[in-house]
């Protein structure tokens, strides 16, 4: 019986994009291990990681630091993988153990922005720099769900191509469905925690081509209440407070219902790593509106309204696409375009790569 290790110790929030992938991720690959060939694991400082056929090993971190955090899991990690003897360790965050082993390892990298476009983040661009090649170095192979930034991993780390897999994540579409409610006369922005997301820039196009609809934009992130603050302060400033509503955070259940009321979603970023929002706001029905950023070129080509950020017109024109959108082919194109994009499907491809380290 072959005994695999998920890592899931992660310090992030569970409302993020990174948290959900890395659930519903274990939760396919589960799906496929029902057989008794295999034994999982799961180290977790999270208290809702119950599936079946799974043992979970709780722990819990000592500090709110990530420094201390990711000293702490290596420690933690260290002593699980010598007591229960893995033969595979997959890590579905890039975070796993930085020390020799004779197992192979697995790592998940979403992104590098923060050591391409967004290097204020001390502590995560420090641990990009100078821990995560060590953690590369470890693994067999590395997963990704972008060309985009699979591109970015070889520049960076100068690492061969052949490590590095691309494999597309999916959506849950259980729970991001088209629910039978009405459309309403606003647009929607989703994760707008860094300055990155460039939602202002999106703020002051409302302001100068007076745009009627209103905008609600979601996200929060503690350490950048700046951001947050200059996106109201902005606001008031242009005089939309009447226009604009920001929510910090919502439920899963609220964001679904936005989802399915809003005439479309808007993602102004300058840099992203996939971008799950899209693909969410998809599955419920709506349109998206995106940047024409290489990677949502390379993942929403075939369904999304793009806009040049070098052309404010263009946004505009954008807005009116949303109006004179055909529904019926909209509807044919996202069906077709959401077959690509299943959880099942990344999960056979990530079981592939795993018996291909297990050589099975």
């Amino acid at each position: 019986m072959k005994k695999i290790l998920i890592n899931f110790l992660y310090w992030g929030s569970k409302r993020s994009g990174i948290y959900r992938v890395g659930f519903d991720l274990i939760k396919e690959i589960l799906k496929l291990y029902s057989n008794n060939d295999y034994k999982f694991f799961c180290v977790t400082n999270y208290y809702n990681i119950k599936f079946e056929n799974l043992e979970v090993i709780q722990r819990d971190f000592i500090s709110d630091s990530k420094i201390l955090k990711a000293i702490q899991s290596q420690f933690y990690l260290r002593k699980i993988i010598k007591d229960i003897k893995p033969d595979l360790i997959l890590n579905p965050f890039h975070f796993g153990y930085l020390f020799k082993l004779k197992i192979p390892q697995i790592s998940v990298i979403y992104d590098l922005i923060p050591m391409t476009t967004f290097k204020k983040r001390i502590d995560t661009y420090l641990y990009h720099k100078f821990i995560l090649k060590t953690l590369i170095n470890n693994c067999k192979y590395i997963l990704t769900p972008s060309n985009a930034t699979k591109n970015d991993i070889i520049d960076i780390f100068k690492i061969p191509e052949e490590k590095i897999k691309v494999v597309y994540w999916g959506v849950d579409k259980e729970r991001f469905k088209k629910l039978n409610i009405q459309k309403e006369n606003f647009y929607l922005i989703v994760n707008a925690t860094f300055p990155y997301k460039n939602v202002d820039y999106i703020i002051k196009l409302w302001r100068k081509f007076n745009i009627k609809d209103r905008l609600i934009i979601i996200g929060y992130h503690p350490k950048y209440i700046k951001y947050h603050n200059y996106l109201k302060e902005l606001t008031k400033k242009l005089s939309l407070e009447d226009k604009i509503t920001f929510y910090k955070e919502v439920s899963d259940e609220k964001l679904i219902e936005l989802y399915n009321k809003a005439k479309a979603l808007i993602s102004p970023s300058l840099k992203e790593g996939f971008g799950l929002p899209p693909l969410e706001a998809l599955s419920c029905g709506t349109p998206v509106i995106l940047s024409n950023i290489p990677v949502y070129k390379e993942i929403y080509n075939d369904i999304a309204i793009f806009f040049d950020l070098d052309n404010e017109e263009n946004f505009k024109e954008a807005l009116e696409k949303v109006e004179n959108l055909n529904q019926e082919e909209f509807n044919y194109k996202r069906e077709e375009f959401l077959k690509k994009f299943d959880w099942q499907k990344t999960a056979e491809e990530i079981y592939k790569i795993i018996k291909d380290c297990l050589n099975v």
